[in-house]
């Protein structure tokens, strides 16, 4: 090897080793960022005159198991669904109550019949009468305010909606900046890897809100669809379109998740609600809860009140009608005993303002009756109502109960539907979420940096770096006798 391969060969070894321990410093520095991941310098063979003769630089690269990283988003939009879910149904469940708690709705139509149990032993006592009344109104009373808590929860769901589109649109702004980046820099022959890891965490980041795929072109820039295979990013971005709804009734159906297509005019972006929902991410629990979870909790509970209404609203006792009309809409009419007529029920039903008045309707039957008591103690109207909650009822609809079921039967399923659907939720969650860690765990171990590696490694280029130097001050030494030959 001649001085002037030798000199090549050895301060090419410097830049390398000192590259290198620069690359290294760096992955020990951030080795506690969950979003670095480990870097090594590329070096590849210098050839001059077809020989190698020293080393050049690379490129910075990063480490990364892609399809690790693929499960991880995949698995992050399942947990952040079901955290979704699990937390609106952990707060239904503490307003509809448990089965076997006092204050639930179950146990308010329970206090109704023991009432009226009293009233049918006693019913000339004013006082059976009143707690009779006092019940019903508790019931109605529990009704609305179960109506109330589900369309607030909706409402917040359809906010929560519109704040998550804002924050998916701007991950995939950032993305598509970074992107930018990421092809220049390439073109350039630069180092793209701390950008493709601060890109990175804006895709895991829009994974959370919603279902994707991603795809790396060529040039380095990542493609992004919808799980169902919708364009989210290319050459081009389609964001997310939402419209908040101002207000939610126990019939309001909330606007839809859109996607802008790029076409001229807002009534061409595609509704893709269902398509969301259907998959997994923050956006698809949320679609699910107001609009599919938290609408049947209400059908159900429009359908108890729409079945308590019609039994316990006019008694045949033999041959002749008693009209009580117990529960009634804002109106002061009992609802039609047909599908359809039970929507938005619970939201409006009250204790009915004639038998309030005149509490011995309970006993004689109201105006448009043809029963005839026979005196104050007549027990045959309270009887009749009794025999409501004992008998088997048929339901207009279950929405997900048994339609043949008794008032208090189908209330405490209602209860327990709600609870052990978030039951199930809970343990759901708890499962993904402890798979979820096990794969990012994963990936850090091999992604991620190990101090205990990078320091071991560090202690080799330092050595690498001595050996270079010395080969340059063989060098020099021998550059210094050549001159004093030629003096």
């Amino acid at each position: 090897m001649s001085i002037n391969s030798a000199l090549i060969a050895a301060t090419s070894g410097l830049s390398a080793a000192q590259a290198r321990i620069d690359v290294v410093s760096q992955n020990v520095a951030n080795a506690a960022n969950e979003t670095y991941t480990r870097k090594s310098q590329q070096l590849q063979t210098r050839i001059i005159g077809g020989q190698a003769q020293g080393v050049d630089l690379g490129v910075v690269v990063r480490t990364v198991n892609e399809g690790l990283q693929k499960d991880i988003r995949s698995q992050q939009a399942t947990v952040s669904e079901l955290t979704v879910l699990d937390s609106y149904l952990e707060r239904l469940v503490e307003s509809f109550g448990r089965p076997g708690d006092d204050d639930s709705i179950s146990a308010k139509i329970t206090d109704l019949k023991e009432k009226l149990q009293a009233l049918s032993i006693a019913p000339e006592l004013g006082a059976n009468q009143a707690e009779v009344l006092r019940a019903a109104e508790s019931v109605a009373a529990e009704f609305q305010e179960l109506t109330q808590t589900i369309s607030n929860l909706r409402k917040e769901a359809d906010r929560q909606i519109a704040d998550t589109v804002e924050l998916a649109n701007t991950a995939l702004d950032n993305i598509e900046t970074l992107n930018d980046s990421i092809a220049t820099r390439r073109t350039q022959g630069l180092t793209t890897a701390d950008l493709e890891d601060n890109r990175d965490k804006f895709v895991e980041e829009l994974s959370q809100y919603m279902n994707i795929n991603v795809i790396e072109r060529s040039n380095g820039e990542l493609t992004i669809l919808t799980g169902d295979s919708r364009l989210l990013l290319d050459d081009t971005k389609f964001p997310l379109t939402f419209v908040e709804t101002s207000l939610f009734t126990s019939t309001t159906a909330g606007q839809p998740l859109r996607i802008e297509d790029g076409l001229p005019g807002i009534a061409t972006n595609p509704d893709i609600s269902s398509e969301v929902s259907g998959k997994d991410g923050e956006l698809a629990g949320l679609l699910r809860i107001r609009d599919t979870i938290l609408v049947e909790a209400q059908d159900q509970l429009d359908t108890l009140a729409h079945e308590l209404a019609n039994d316990l609203d006019t008694f045949t006792i033999n041959g002749t009608v008693a009209v009580v009309n117990l529960f009634v809409d804002g109106g002061g009419a009992v609802p039609a005993d047909a599908l359809g007529n039970e929507q938005g029920f619970a939201e409006v039903i009250q204790v009915n303002p004639l038998v309030t008045a005149t509490p011995s309707i309970l006993v004689t039957g109201g105006a448009g009756s043809t029963y005839v008591a026979i005196g104050s103690g007549d027990h045959r109207v309270a009887n009749a109502m009794l025999d409501v909650f004992q008998n088997t009822q048929t339901f207009v609809a279950g929405f997900g109960l048994t339609a043949d079921n008794s008032l208090e039967g189908f209330a405490a399923e209602l209860v327990g539907f709600q609870a052990n659907q978030h039951a199930t939720f809970e343990s759901q969650l708890t499962f993904e979420t402890n798979f979820r860690d096990t794969l990012v765990q994963t990936y850090r171990d091999e992604s991620g940096v190990n101090t205990d590696e990078e320091l071991a490694k560090l202690i080799e280029l330092e050595a690498a770096f001595a050996a270079s130097a010395r080969v340059l001050q063989t060098v020099q030494q021998s550059l210094d006798e050549l001159v004093n030959i030629i003096r």
